[in-house]
């Protein structure tokens, strides 16, 4: 699958990103959520994974512009902060699951697969 990752911690980006490719996938990573949504507008991507907190334009936010452009593609968004507003946010955007950080890997990681299971 082709992954789009955003998050501005870009060692944790970096981490996912490795974490990703070794199951077989393809991550690009982005910085921001306005790189995000570029980066979004110049590749097909099966699978969006997105920080909520962001600078320049915030992961919710950014949910909402991708899936205006693809209401099909599956995201998921994550905060270490999120509260119960961001997670109804989260969900009205159009995201399959927000998740709480620290979260596993093995739980993201079986969210992934659950959609790529899907792909045609």
């Amino acid at each position: 699958m082709n992954i789009l990752c955003a998050d501005d911690d870009k060692n944790f980006g970096i981490v996912l990103k490795r974490e990703l490719e070794e199951d077989g996938h393809r991550v690009d990573l982005a910085g921001d959520g306005v790189e995000a949504v570029l980066k979004f507008t110049d590749k097909k991507y099966d699978f969006v994974l997105i920080d909520i907190r962001m600078p320049m334009l915030d992961g919710i936010g950014a949910v909402r512009v991708i899936k205006a452009m693809d209401p099909d593609v599956p995201a998921i968004t994550y905060s270490g902060s999120a509260g119960s507003r961001e997670i109804s946010e989260s969900m009205q955007a159009g995201v399959v699951r927000c998740l709480v950080k620290p979260f596993e890997l093995a739980q993201l990681k079986e969210e992934i697969m659950r959609y790529a299971a899907r792909q045609p």
